[in-house]
């Protein structure tokens, strides 16, 4: 009997540490499997690119006539995206905030063979929703995007205009676009991209419609 009630002591310790055990083990699991879920519950990447533009003005008015003849130069710049693709569609359709701007000239003459030319800066914020393949190394993908643009003129030497320094306007915009990513080593990728945004700009004596086809090309980072 004395063996029994040292014994039973023993045993229920025993069993009250083996229960302790067994809980922190089912926690720390349960942690473990969190984190993986967190970490596997959606695609998140950051890209950085150098686009190059080719506009085109179409209705532009100075000084509130119609010029005879209009003409945007190629532009260069840069962007930035930020992108994530839930688990819950799949990996399939995400959704995408970019940032990009680019700088060029436009020049023009209006019916009085009156000429004139300016700097021309548009810069882009954009909402994105795309679609794309969900796995593989390359990742085709196409989506459209809304947003705001900003143009700025900057030098500008058109008639009627005082302001020929510095002058700023910006409006509603859209675009279309397509792409593919591909990766090539760990969570690094490389991606290209065309896009063409339409948008309509408005500055004193100066307006016109904007349209551009954008090539970009960048790389980025798997999170």
């Amino acid at each position: 009997m004395k063996r029994s009630g040292i014994t039973l002591p023993i045993l229920l310790r025993l069993m009250m540490a083996g229960a302790v055990a067994g809980v922190l083990m089912f926690h720390g699991y349960g942690a473990e499997l969190a984190g993986v879920e967190a970490a596997e519950s959606a695609d998140v990447y950051i890209s950085l690119s150098v686009a190059g533009g080719f506009p085109e003005v179409q209705g532009m008015n100075l000084a509130g006539q119609e010029v005879s003849r209009s003409n945007a130069h190629r532009s260069l710049g840069a962007g930035f995206k930020v992108g994530v693709f839930p688990a819950a569609t799949f990996r399939v359709l995400g959704i995408e905030l970019e940032y990009f701007g680019t700088t060029g000239r436009i020049s023009a003459a209006n019916r009085n063979s009156a000429e004139g030319a300016a700097g021309l800066t548009v810069l882009n914020s954009m909402v994105n929703v795309l679609v794309r393949q969900p796995s593989g190394s390359v990742r085709p993908y196409g989506g459209v995007g809304v947003g705001y643009s900003g143009g700025i003129l900057h030098g500008a030497d058109f008639p009627s205009r005082s302001n020929r320094a510095f002058d700023s306007t910006s409006n509603l915009a859209y675009q279309f676009m397509g792409g593919v990513q591909w990766e090539v080593r760990g969570q690094t990728f490389l991606f290209a991209e065309y896009k063409h945004l339409v948008t309509t700009f408005h500055w004193k004596a100066v307006s016109f419609d904007y349209r551009a086809n954008y090539v970009l090309g960048g790389i980025g980072l798997n999170f």
